[in-house]
């Protein structure tokens, strides 16, 4: 390699040390459990401060003191979740998701993040950015799949909040999703007026080498829309000094045609759909504020990070007295499952995010947990989805082979033209470019597979970085799927074989892959680009999901397999095509050919000269 080529792989490395300084997981990390997030997430009590531990990020200063309310929770079930209510806020104080077919085998609390120490239930009311309310709720009503809390804020307002199940199959996605209504009625003897919003609850990382950011995320206006954690960090110019724009401690965002709002981190998702979309202009405002967050994670390294909370904006009320208003919608909060979210519509699988090969993202969630349905293993689900795609792709990858072994068998006249036209750069190219027309064959036609597999992988990545539905998934030697596959360290940095085996056979393949004789410069360019890739898909999956390395070795191991039994094939012909006419050529043949028609005069009329053959009687 050449300079520039070894400047860019110390890079790659440099890269590459500095992503494995920042996550180090243990030789054998248990998946995440309820009980442990329980246990390093219990919230201090109210007006107090959060505690730090020597080196940890300071938390957010503590609220004013208030007078201590008791707190009671109820816990209503189902198949997919444990949803504990509290009458502080009336609304869902957090959230057991279990484990199930679309969640991964492990459990996680949601909403187990507090940014004052208080309880902050989803589905509380909120007067301003950050100001939620504490009325103490009564519960008036309760079943087996519905609770309605009572409360009478000081100025008169009395609201009913009644939560209930959403119809339909538990199992099938439904048990993610609660029907809320909220009843208002000014009891006092002046009018009431005001903005609310419904608080979101909060969402923070799951562990130290999370990929993706917490974020407040909307679809309105026809798309769909994320804010993390670092759109409230100052703005700098390619990372330098210049600033483009200031740190912010939070964000109202007025939204129009607003069909849901809320939050999500790597896996999971609270999302606040109305009933009704308003579609006549009028403007939902949607604020979000992110706050600090420090945790042990069992079997991982500490976290320090940034949790988001959000709220979504509600129709203004304005009562007289004795008046009545009323709000309803759904609250989904579960996996960021596009399987789940598709199931439920109403355009939640917007919250993923996918990007450009959002088609191919969606296509890959789909086979993958068909596959894993008929094998029961999510590793072996990804063989299955890389041969199908290898499969897919073969005939685009003997026609690239085939293209490759033509351009090596016209290396002696290529020669001939360099060593003519030396003196001549412009026509030894022009003269390489006509031998390759006489003979079809395409330069770049070896790129081909290459280019393809770039959208493939990308769509594959924007799948993997958020596929909750393998957490806790093991394989080999692989204990979570999505997780790096680390089995021990050396001197602190992570061995993680998968990438390791995924550069190597990336190596191989390239080093397989036929070659021609003759390098010009539009091969030469694709040269360079071969001996770089190892290096860059290295960096780019080392801290990554094992999926990812995992998918990549195997559909190398294929191209390998397949480059070989295209040895096995006999060797392509090198013919001259026959000459084809320049465009110009076939134009003006075209316009001597309708000339010649036209010269030909009207056709003869039919026998019986056009009248008809049938007589009167």
């Amino acid at each position: 390699m050449n300079r520039s080529e070894w400047a860019i792989v110390i890079l790659c490395a440099l890269g590459l040390a500095w992503v494995v300084a920042t996550q180090k997981p243990a030789p054998q990390p248990p998946a995440k459990t309820a009980a442990n997030a329980t246990a390093s997430a219990t919230p201090p009590a109210p007006g107090t401060a959060s505690p730090t531990a020597p080196g940890d990020r300071p938390l957010e200063p503590a609220v004013p003191a208030v007078p201590a309310i008791a707190e009671e929770t109820t816990v209503l079930k189902n198949a997919l979740a444990e949803y504990t209510f509290t009458n502080l806020g009336g609304g869902l104080k957090q959230v057991k998701v279990l484990e199930g077919p679309y969640a991964g085998r492990t459990e996680q609390l949601l909403n187990d993040h507090t940014p004052t120490g208080g309880t902050m239930a989803i589905g509380a009311l909120s007067r301003a950015v950050g100001d939620i309310e504490s009325l103490s709720y009564a519960v008036t009503g309760k079943s087996e799949n519905s609770i309605t809390f009572t409360a009478t804020a000081p100025d008169g307002l009395q609201i009913t909040k009644t939560w209930t199940m959403a119809q339909g199959d538990p199992a099938e996605a439904w048990g993610y999703v609660w029907d809320l209504k909220i009843g208002f009625k000014n009891t006092a003897a002046t009018k009431l007026a005001g903005e609310y919003f419904l608080y979101s609850g909060s969402l923070g990382p799951l562990h130290s080498n999370d990929w993706l950011k917490s974020a407040a995320s909307w679809y309105a206006d026809g798309g769909a829309h994320q804010q993390d954690v670092h759109a409230f960090d100052a703005g700098r110019f390619l990372g330098f000094l210049w600033q483009t724009r200031s740190a912010v401690t939070e964000i109202k965002s007025p939204l129009k045609n607003l069909t849901w709002g809320g939050l999500h981190n790597q896996y999971y998702a609270v999302m606040i759909s109305p009933s009704e979309v308003k579609t006549d202009g009028t403007v939902t405002n949607l604020w979000s504020k992110p706050f600090d967050v420090s945790f042990d994670d069992p079997g991982y390294a500490k976290v320090h990070g940034k949790a988001m909370q959000a709220a979504v904006g509600i129709p203004a009320i304005v009562l007289e007295p004795g008046a009545e208003s009323a709000w309803s919608g759904q609250v989904f909060t579960g996996p960021r499952s596009g399987t789940v979210l598709n199931k439920l519509g109403g355009e939640r699988n917007q919250i993923m995010h996918y990007g450009m090969f959002r088609t191919l993202s969606r296509l890959f969630l789909g086979l993958l947990n068909k596959f894993h349905s008929w094998v029961n293993s999510y590793g072996i689900a990804i063989m299955m989805l890389t041969f199908l795609v290898r499969f897919c792709i073969w005939p685009l990858h003997i026609k690239s082979t085939k293209a490759m072994k033509r351009m090596s068998k016209l290396s002696p006249m290529m020669q001939t033209i360099k060593e003519k036209h030396k003196d001549d750069p412009a026509k030894m190219q022009t003269e390489t470019m006509k031998l390759y027309r006489e003979y079809g064959v395409n330069p770049v036609g070896g790129c081909l597979p290459l280019l393809l597999q770039f959208p493939i992988f990308l769509g594959y990545y924007g799948m993997m970085q958020s596929a909750v539905e393998m957490r806790g998934h093991s394989f080999l030697w692989v204990k979570d799927l999505s997780m790096p596959d680390t089995v021990f360290h050396l001197g602190g940095f992570p061995i993680n074989p998968l990438p390791i085996i995924m550069a190597i056979t990336m190596y191989v393949q390239m080093a397989v892959t036929p070659k021609p004789a003759e390098i010009n410069p539009q091969m030469e360019m694709q040269q360079k680009i071969f001996k770089i890739m190892p290096f860059f898909f290295l960096f780019f999956c080392y801290g990554f999901a094992s999926a990812l390395a995992l998918y990549w070795s195997v559909q190398n191991i294929i191209s390998i397999g397949q480059t070989y039994l295209m040895k096995l094939q006999p060797e392509p012909e090198l013919k001259k095509l026959p000459p084809r006419p320049s465009f110009m050529e076939r134009a003006l043949a075209a316009q001597a050919a309708a000339k010649q028609a036209k010269d030909k005069g009207p056709k003869p009329p039919r026998a019986g000269g056009g009248k008809s053959a049938f007589r009167k009687n």
